[in-house]
């Protein structure tokens, strides 16, 4: 099991309640990204807000048009069990706490980033496969060890 933590984005773009929804959009927009946390000054996750609620509610600050039931993970969750809660609750984003404030946040573009450039291989055979967690068993040998590794690119 990979930990969110080795590739959830620190440097998180949040929002505080009395964000206005006029700098909200602007901060979406500009950061080309499609929400993200609303946290109280002492970093507790007391919503999400994303384009859409920008543009399909009514009101002037982030309070007033953010979602308030906010599903979050800790630093520990494997990016497997990200991937999948946020695909079962078809979510982008999940808030990463640690002690219940913001440190983090992971979302569908990091899991696919993850996926992407890196494999599991096994060390007996060299078959390499992509995948959030690693293979049971080698396809090629039936070997039952794996290494995570950099995939190699191809042309």
């Amino acid at each position: 099991m990979i930990p969110v933590k080795e590739v959830m984005t620190t440097q998180v773009i949040s929002f505080r309640e009395d964000t206005p929804v006029d700098e909200i959009a602007r901060r979406l927009s500009n950061s080309h990204i499609t929400g993200g946390p609303v946290v109280t000054g002492d970093g507790y996750v007391v919503g999400i807000v994303s384009e859409v609620d920008v543009f399909s509610k009514r009101g002037g600050v982030a309070r007033d048009i953010m979602s308030p039931q906010v599903i979050s993970i800790t630093e520990e969750t494997g990016i497997d069990e990200a991937a999948r809660l946020m695909a079962g609750e078809r979510i982008r984003r999940l808030p990463v706490l640690k002690n219940g404030r913001l440190v983090g946040l992971i979302s569908r573009s990091d899991v696919l980033g993850f996926f992407a450039t890196r494999v599991w291989t096994c060390p007996a055979c060299g078959h390499s496969e992509h995948g959030l967690e690693a293979p049971e068993r080698c396809v090629v040998c039936s070997g039952g060890e794996f290494t995570l590794e950099p995939a190699q690119l191809r042309h």
